[in-house]
């Protein structure tokens, strides 16, 4: 990772939804902060048209994308997930260290074919967890997230707190402000300081998974 790299001008931030029926939203910023694009779809497709539009007016070499990690629908996180699996008659010969099924991996690997194509292309990319960049950041709405209340708390204080302008006064989907999340932490990773600003908090498929850990020098979080 480098620090104040002036090559990055373009930053974009992907929120995945878990699956097509789910909306993912995509937010651009530029250096100077000023919110370029906001858009949502539920295709992947629609989304790698969308950003590779973008290569007229930002290269991939001096662009930054930060794509989510999107849940994985398979994981059993409930109780009455768990109870209501099938289950077989366990025996010896049917565990196998070497799998992983996929009923106990956290994250989907959906949007990994977008992080390949664009990286190939020449752009930085990495992953980030906005829910955790929101703790981090103490952003925190006093409302369910994905409550009306709760998107519009976290509106109103991303517009305070990350200093981004341009955004609209009408409520935003909460794809789109999750991904404005993932934009804000692309800039941070051209313009902050490793470890200060931000830094990397593990890795998934041999991608860094990054978050943004301080707002601006003005509205520092203590």
């Amino acid at each position: 990772m480098k620090l104040n790299d002036k090559k990055k001008f373009c930053f974009i931030g992907l929120s995945i939804g878990s699956d097509s029926s789910n909306e993912s939203g995509i937010a651009v910023i530029d250096r100077d902060l000023n919110l370029i694009k906001s858009d949502k779809a539920y295709q992947l497709s629609e989304l790698k048209t969308i950003i590779a539009n973008f290569s007229l007016l930002a290269p991939p070499e001096n662009t930054i994308m930060c794509v989510d990690l999107p849940k994985n629908i398979m994981m059993l996180n409930g109780r009455w997930r768990i109870e209501s699996k099938q289950t077989q008659v366990l025996t010896s010969n049917t565990i196998d260290p070497g799998k992983n099924p996929p009923w106990k991996k956290r994250y989907s690997d959906r949007g990994a074919e977008l992080c390949n194509y664009f990286s190939a292309l020449g752009m930085d990319v990495y992953r980030y967890n906005p829910y955790f960049t929101i703790n981090v950041l103490r952003l925190n709405p006093p409302y369910r997230v994905r409550m009306p209340a709760g998107c519009k708390f976290l509106q109103s204080i991303i517009d305070e707190k990350l200093n981004i302008k341009g955004i609209p006064s009408n409520l935003l989907p909460l794809p789109v402000l999750l991904g404005l999340i993932g934009a804000f932490t692309g800039w941070k990773i051209a313009t902050g300081e490793e470890n200060v600003d931000y830094k990397q908090i593990s890795a998934y498929k041999n991608m860094p998974v990054v978050s943004a850990t301080r707002l601006n020098s003005s509205t520092q979080v203590i």
